[in-house]
């Protein structure tokens, strides 16, 4: 029986991810899905490095169910390279929700990937897959199969007769998001047991240890339609098994594009729009913003003011990658000094409810729309409208 294995656990990369209007200006290609890229081709050669015994991709290598050309190639290239570094040692990858066709009659690009020695990919049904030269067995539950374990009608039992149990799955547990964002949940009771030696979880874009012997690995960049929710750290998880003791655990970040949420500001503490904008560029000027992805929240701006309020502000930030001005409204009296507004004391506004509407059928958007692209639309006609009903 091995007494050993390293893992390295690695999920939602979402490659061909595309956000905001901007091209890289050595490719032509959208700098979003350029970044995004670029942090999963970094985790890859850390982990072509560090060698492990197994490596685990739980889901969502891509953002779509047919990937761009741009995506696919450099892909199936990374992880060619990985696994030529690596001598083919296992590399299971799983189907996401984002990348797995919604029937199993159509084409999925994994089977391309098994071309790659010690790939193999599991989408559809679960499986248990056997890696007899390390003594171990994952039973993989693909998104395709969450189903399956949520309505109880696939047990998930470790096998005695091999050294090393290991559970990877593809979906979200309950409690892992707040009742305003209700996708589907997994019972925590389905997934989590002290019986696997390892739960490889993926599509929660933050690392989380949910118990000793279970984790999500989190995003390796920001690609949900509200970043400002992530955690700032993206990258993968290192395990070390060893028989008889607990596992070891340790999250390996990546670099990506900074992602800065400014304070929240409320116009009435100032007195006037100007005075908070020059407030707000105050704050901008104590964080590293050049080239960052930037959010600041106004409440009580009235709409009349809304339209020249971004303007200056995202002029005054010119040298951030974007500037997102969210306006918002309160009934509540004004922010005392150093006070930051909570959610709870606002006003649901329509634009946070699109935001919501927007993240709940972003699956059923048709190829070649993003999910960004239409939340910025909806979000400038509600802005227009606001314009027009304050004149």
């Amino acid at each position: 029986m091995a007494e050993r294995l390293t893992v390295a656990h690695i999920s939602d990369t979402h490659l061909g991810y595309r956000s905001l209007s901007k091209e890289d200006p050595k490719t032509g290609v959208n700098q979003r899905e350029v970044d995004v890229y670029q942090a999963f081709a970094h985790a890859m050669r850390a982990i072509a490095e560090a060698s492990p015994d197994l490596v685990l991709i739980t889901g969502d290598l891509f953002d779509k169910k047919v990937p761009s050309i741009w995506s696919l190639r450099r892909a199936f290239r990374v992880l060619r390279t990985v696994q030529e570094a690596r001598r083919g040692k296992p590399l299971l990858l799983l189907g996401g929700n984002h990348d797995t066709p919604r029937m199993r009659e159509s084409s999925a690009v994994f089977p391309l990937f098994e071309e790659i020695p010690g790939v193999k990919a599991v989408y559809g049904l679960p499986e248990r897959v056997y890696l007899p030269e390390l003594d171990a067995a994952v039973m993989c539950v693909p998104a395709a199969s969450i189903s399956q374990l949520a309505e109880e009608r696939l047990q998930l039992d470790p096998d005695p007769q091999v050294g090393f149990n290991l559970l990877a799955v593809h979906g979200v547990l309950q409690g892992m998001f707040t009742a305003e964002y209700t996708p589907f949940f997994l019972p925590r009771s389905r997934v989590l047991d002290d019986r696997w030696n390892y739960i490889a979880l993926g599509d929660y874009h933050d690392f989380r240890q949910l118990s000793p012997n279970a984790a999500y690995a989190g995003a390796t960049e920001f690609t949900t339609t509200n970043i400002w929710s992530e955690s700032r750290k993206k990258g993968w998880v290192w395990v070390e098994l060893q028989q008889g003791q607990a596992p070891v655990l340790r999250h390996r970040p990546v670099p990506t594009r900074p992602v800065i949420s400014l304070p929240d500001v409320d116009t009435l503490q100032y007195g006037s729009s100007d005075k908070a904008v020059e407030h707000v560029l105050e704050e901008a000027q104590r964080e590293q913003i050049a080239q960052a992805l930037v959010r600041v929240r106004l409440f009580n701006v009235p709409y009349g003011e809304r339209a020249r309020v971004q303007r200056a502000i995202v002029e005054g930030m010119a040298n951030a990658f974007h500037v997102q001005v969210d306006f918002r409204t309160t009934l509540r009296s004004p922010l005392s000094a150093g006070e930051q507004q909570t959610e709870t004391t606002v006003t649901q506004p329509v634009e946070e409810r699109w935001r919501q509407f927007v993240e709940a059928h972003r699956e059923k958007l048709p190829a070649g729309i993003t999910a960004e692209e239409v939340l910025q639309r909806g979000l400038a006609a509600l802005s227009a409208v606001g314009e027009e009903m304050s004149r």
